[in-house]
């Protein structure tokens, strides 16, 4: 069975440990996703500028339209999200991730139908340069999205569900589990802290059993997550073999 991806779990607790500090971090992020994109566009329209006929380069002009658009859009969304917990408001957000759902589809068709608009149109000795320095937005500017938009469903779940108090809390556990300087990057090896955390919080919330059945389905994926994820987290907290299920 996949895996379930954890880490993003981990940097949701990170941003929950510290929300100021991670206001900085995701504001930079979203900083960085612009830039990781304009970076990307300013290759692609050399490289189709240095070898394509004029009309080519406007056929490629209009096709990134829609990439930009569709990114200007994501970023829009995102932002509204980080408004949204910096306010903690306990509203839901349901129609805005339906919202950044279509566009992050929409981004992806868009900048492979771009992707292979380049092939098509540039010559084969320009084949090697476009692979190398413009196919590679799923490894550079998509990450940054959906880490990004993981940590923020996780805490506005966090804010939607519980109470000021019941946030506080949670908040003081995982701050006495992982350290201060603990950062986004080094979320993928510290699994064993953020486990740790998990742990202690499920004890904290042993005397509420809603609180922790609460705080297992924010983990597993939200409210709509399939049961065997639901388990797999279970088992995963209690230390049981997960690809049995």
């Amino acid at each position: 069975m996949e895996k379930y991806g954890y880490n993003s779990k981990l940097r949701a607790l990170l941003s929950v440990r510290n929300f100021h500090n991670a206001f900085e971090k995701q504001y930079e992020q979203l900083k960085k996703i612009q830039e990781e994109f304009d970076r990307l566009n300013s290759n692609a329209l050399s490289i189709i500028e240095t070898n394509c006929k004029k009309d080519e380069v406007e056929m490629w002009k209009v096709s990134q339209k829609d990439v930009s658009d569709s990114i200007k859009s994501i970023n829009k969304i995102l932002s509204l999200f980080q408004k949204k917990i910096e306010g903690k408001e306990r509203t839901n957000s349901k129609e805005l991730w339906q919202q950044f759902d279509m566009y992050e589809n929409k981004l992806k068709k868009s900048y492979r139908f771009a992707e292979k608009l380049g092939y098509d149109i540039l010559p084969e000795n320009a084949h090697k340069h476009w692979e190398k320095d413009v196919c590679n937005f799923e490894d550079t500017v998509m990450p940054l999205i959906v880490s990004l938009a993981e940590a923020c469903k996780i805490e506005l779940q966090m804010i939607e569900k519980y109470t000021p108090k019941e946030l506080d809390e949670i908040t003081q556990v995982v701050a006495s589990h992982i350290p201060d300087d603990f950062t986004f990057e080094e979320a993928d090896k510290y699994e064993n802290e953020y486990l740790s955390a998990v742990k202690e919080l499920k004890k904290e919330f042993n005397k509420d059993k809603n609180l922790w059945d609460r705080f297992l389905d924010i983990l597993a994926g939200g409210t709509h997550q399939p049961p065997s994820e639901r388990v797999m987290m279970q088992r995963w907290v209690d230390g049981e073999k997960e690809d049995e299920l």
